[in-house]
């Protein structure tokens, strides 16, 4: 029998090669032949799946942002569904285990950085990408969000603080470590930017 092949695996595999071609020799070149190479498949094959270098791209930078995404969701169901610390080491610590799986503490975080930042920069200008950016912003909101009404419905957050007001410093401040931690590491080392986030958070919680 022929080998039946699952076409949203095989468009996953695709994606994959775009993300070791932009890791090691930038977006420019991850032409649809490069990337067919570094997949181990024939152009033809990959031209099966996606029409034309847009669609591959768009595709793939979808995948990039939902894989970025899903592992803080995984760890804001946890967060939310669990009854919260009366403690603010505690409370804290649960917090920042959310907002960690945004920043690129480890290798595959940091090569998922680096894409998502690549593609950002090219949505500034192409407008083929426009869409998936605003998209991943507005999932990256959602759980920032999220993460900070936790904090700021808990007695122990500071009186008075605004939830909308929060959530932009908190994206401002990880958008910040992202973009030290991926271009400075020396600088920005993982430990660092945990430190950071969290004494950020714990300027939101009653000393």
């Amino acid at each position: 029998m022929p080998k039946i092949v699952d076409a949203d695996d095989r468009r996953e595999l695709v994606a994959d090669a775009v993300f070791r071609v932009m890791q090691e020799r930038g977006m420019a070149q991850a032409s649809l032949r490069n990337v067919a190479a570094e997949a181990g498949l024939a152009l033809g094959s990959v031209r099966h799946y996606f029409e034309n270098q847009a669609e591959l791209m768009e595709f793939a930078f979808r995948v990039n942002s939902e894989r970025i995404h899903l592992r803080a969701l995984d760890k804001l169901v946890e967060l939310e569904e669990t009854e919260l610390p009366t403690e603010p080491a505690d409370l804290l610590e649960k917090c920042a285990g959310v907002l960690e799986e945004l920043l690129p503490l480890d290798a595959a975080s940091s090569a998922d950085a680096v894409v998502h930042m690549e593609f950002l920069l090219d949505a500034r200008t192409n407008s083929l990408l426009f869409d998936a950016a605003q998209d991943g912003y507005r999932a990256t909101g959602a759980v920032v969000g999220r993460v900070v009404l936790q904090l700021l419905e808990n007695p122990l957050a500071v009186p008075g603080l605004v939830p909308v007001d929060e959530a932009e410093r908190l994206m401002g401040l990880l958008d910040g470590l992202s973009l030290r931690m991926v271009l400075q590491p020396a600088w920005a080392p993982p430990a660092q930017g945990q430190s950071t986030l969290r004494r950020h958070l714990l300027s939101l919680l009653v000393s």
